[in-house]
């Protein structure tokens, strides 16, 4: 084998410094360059995302903060609004209940002067019809003729005591 040929070995190293020279120069002045732009593009990208996320994150953290402070507020918002409404609708209730009120006590003051004119009729025809029988009574059992002023007076004054409790 000639590569094991001690003969060889001075021309084989020789070439060998010369090729990998020659490739290292050209790896030096070509692709490692290129290698390295690559890499520093690809570091400057990935430093240009971070602060672009990083500014996106503050301003998600502002948006956020904002959209809080935006539900706080409309939930006191919407409190209050439901406080006023409920204030006007206990209002309006009242309001409502004091004029039923007022009619029904209307109502039932004309009730009851309906109840005491018809009471007052009642006793007046009682009266009326107590002052006949007793006449009549009379004039049938002692066959006296009353007048009926008289009588009425006697039964008048026998009712308002009856009425009264005095008996």
């Amino acid at each position: 084998m000639p590569q094991l040929d001690l003969a060889f070995f001075a021309p084989q190293i020789f070439w060998l410094i010369v090729v990998f020279a020659a490739l290292y120069i050209f790896m030096a002045r070509s692709a490692a360059p290129k290698i390295a732009d690559v890499l520093k593009k690809r570091q400057d990208t990935i430093a240009d995302d971070l602060a672009e996320a990083e500014a996106l994150q503050r301003k998600a953290e502002e948006a956020r903060l904002a959209y809080e402070k935006s539900q706080a507020d409309a939930r006191s918002n919407a409190a209050a609004v439901v406080l006023n409404k409920r204030d006007e609708l206990k209002t309006a209730a009242e309001e409502e209940y004091q004029k039923l009120s007022e009619q029904l006590a209307a109502k039932a003051d004309e009730a009851q002067k309906r109840i005491d004119d018809a009471k007052d009729k009642a006793l007046n025809e009682v009266r009326d019809v107590a002052t006949e029988v007793c006449s009549e009574i009379v004039s049938k059992v002692s066959g006296l003729k009353l007048d009926v002023k008289d009588v009425a007076k006697v039964v008048d004054a026998k009712t308002s005591n009856a009425i009264k409790g005095e008996g």
